[in-house]
C-alpha cells in the first residue's frame, strides 16, 4: 500500500513539475531575449548558433526555475487531491501529512540535486561555451566582412584592406592596415600576407601579418619598421555584454568549485575579490538546498486547502518563494558589505525558511493552522471573492 500510494503521489507531482518548469523557463528567458536579439542582429547568428546559445544559457535559468517548479508542482498536485477529497479519504484510513512526506522528499531531493549539478557543473561549462561561441561568431563576422579590393571598417578604429584571399588556406594576400587606436600616433601597416586567428583560451582574436613594414608618424617624426611577423590584437566591440554578463572575461561564473577556492586562497578570504568568490561558492550550494526546503514546504501549504474552496497554496507558495529570495538577497548584500560573515549571510535564508517549514509542518499535521496564515488566508479569500467570476464556498464545476 505505501509503495503504491507513494508512486501515485510522485506521478501526480511530476506532471505539473514539467509543465511549470517549461513555463517558468520561458518567462525567465523572455527577460534575456532583448540583449540576445541585439547579438543576433549584430553578429548575424545562424539558427544553429542561436539554439546553442539558448542551451548554454539554460543552466543559469535552471538554478531558479527548478526550485520554483518543484514547489509549485507539489502544491498543485496535493491541492488537487484535497479538492477531490482524496486527502480526506487518506486521513480517514490513518494516513496523515507525515506519512505523505516520503514521496515529496524524494522529489525534493531529486530536483535539488539537479539544481546543484546545474550550479556547480553546467553553469561554469555553459559560461565558457557561451564566451567561446561569441568569440567564434565575432571572428566569422570579421573574416566574412573582409572582402578583397574593399576597405573594411567593421573593426573599431581599424581599417583593413586586402588584395586577394587564398580560397584554400584563407590566407590574405597584400594586406593594408590603418590602426588608429593610439590617438595622435596612428600606425600604417603594409604586409605581403596575413591571416586571422582565434585564441579561445585567451579570449582574443589576433591578426597575424608577415613580411611587411610598419609606418608610424608622430608630429614631425616618421618611423618605418620592417618585420617578418607582426601580430595585432583586434578590438572586439560586439558584444561586450549579454544580460549584464561580460563575454570577453571568464569571471567567477566560469570557475568550478575547486577553482573558486583556489582563487580565494590566492587573493585572501578577507579581500573584496575573495569575499565575492566565497559568496559565489556558497551560493551554488545554498540555492539548491533552499529549493529542497521550499519543495517540502509546498506539502503543508497545499494541505491548508479545503474541499470546495479556491486553493490558496499557489499564491501563498509564491509569496513565501519571494520572501525567501528577498532574505537571500539581503543576506548576500550584507556579506558583500562585510556586515555579516559570508557563511552566515548566504545560509541565513535557508535556516529561517527551514525553521518555518518545520513549525508549519508540525502544526498542519496536528490539524492546526498558524494564526497569521489564517488571517492571511481570510484576506486572500476576501480579495478573490471580490473578483468577477470567482465564487468561493462551492466547488467549481
Amino acid at each position: 500500500m505505501p509503495l503504491l500510494l507513494y508512486t501515485y503521489i510522485a506521478t501526480e507531482i511530476l506532471a505539473p513539475f514539467f509543465a511549470s518548469f517549461l513555463i517558468i523557463n520561458a518567462i525567465l528567458f523572455l527577460g534575456r531575449l532583448v540583449p540576445i536579439l541585439n547579438v543576433i542582429f549584430d553578429l548575424g547568428v545562424s539558427p544553429g548558433d542561436f539554439f546553442r546559445l539558448c542551451a548554454y544559457m539554460l543552466p543559469n535559468l535552471m538554478i531558479f526555475s527548478i526550485p520554483m517548479a518543484s514547489m509549485t508542482a507539489v502544491i498543485v498536485a496535493v491541492s488537487r487531491m484535497v479538492n477531490d477529497n482524496e486527502i480526506m479519504a487518506l486521513k480517514a484510513t490513518g494516513i496523515g501529512l507525515v506519512r505523505l512526506l516520503p514521496p515529496v522528499i524524494v522529489i525534493a531531493l531529486s530536483t535539488s540535486l539537479l539544481a546543484y549539478f546545474s550550479a556547480v557543473t553546467l553553469i561554469p561549462q555553459g559560461t565558457l561555451a557561451t564566451k567561446t561561441l561569441f568569440l567564434q561568431m565575432a571572428e566569422e563576422k570579421i573574416d566574412k566582412g573582409v572582402q578583397p579590393g574593399q576597405f573594411s571598417e567593421g573593426l573599431k578604429n581599424v581599417v583593413l584592406y586586402i588584395d586577394a584571399v587564398d580560397q584554400q588556406t584563407r590566407q590574405w594576400q597584400g594586406v593594408y592596415v590603418s590602426d588608429m587606436r593610439h590617438g595622435d600616433t596612428p600606425f600604417t601597416i603594409v604586409a605581403k600576407t596575413g591571416s586571422l586567428d582565434a585564441q579561445p583560451e585567451n579570449m582574443l582574436i589576433t591578426l597575424t601579418l608577415s613580411n611587411g613594414t610598419l609606418h608610424r608618424a608622430e608630429k614631425n617624426i616618421t618611423q618605418t619598421i620592417r618585420f617578418d611577423r607582426y601580430q595585432i590584437n583586434l578590438p572586439i566591440t560586439p558584444p561586450t555584454e549579454i544580460a549584464g554578463t561580460s563575454v570577453s572575461e571568464v569571471g567567477k561564473n566560469g570557475l568550478s568549485q575547486s577553482q573558486l577556492l583556489e582563487q580565494v586562497q590566492k587573493h585572501g578570504p578577507k579581500s573584496a575579490i575573495g569575499i565575492s568568490l566565497l559568496i559565489e561558492y556558497y551560493t551554488r550550494m545554498a540555492l539548491p538546498v533552499g529549493g529542497f526546503i521550499l519543495t517540502i514546504l509546498g506539502l503543508p501549504l497545499a494541505m491548508l486547502a479545503r474541499p470546495g474552496r479556491r486553493p490558496l497554496g499557489v499564491p501563498l507558495g509564491l509569496l513565501l518563494f519571494v520572501i525567501y529570495y528577498v532574505l537571500f538577497t539581503a543576506g548576500r548584500a550584507n556579506s558583500e558589505n562585510g556586515h555579516l560573515p559570508v557563511v552566515v549571510g548566504i545560509w541565513l535564508s535557508d535556516i529561517l525558511i527551514a525553521v518555518f517549514t518545520v513549525i508549519l509542518t508540525r502544526q498542519v499535521a496536528k490539524e492546526t493552522t498558524p494564526l497569521f496564515l489564517t488571517r492571511l488566508n481570510g484576506s486572500l479569500q476576501t480579495l478573490l471573492a471580490g473578483l468577477p467570476g470567482i465564487k468561493l464556498g462551492e466547488k467549481q464545476r
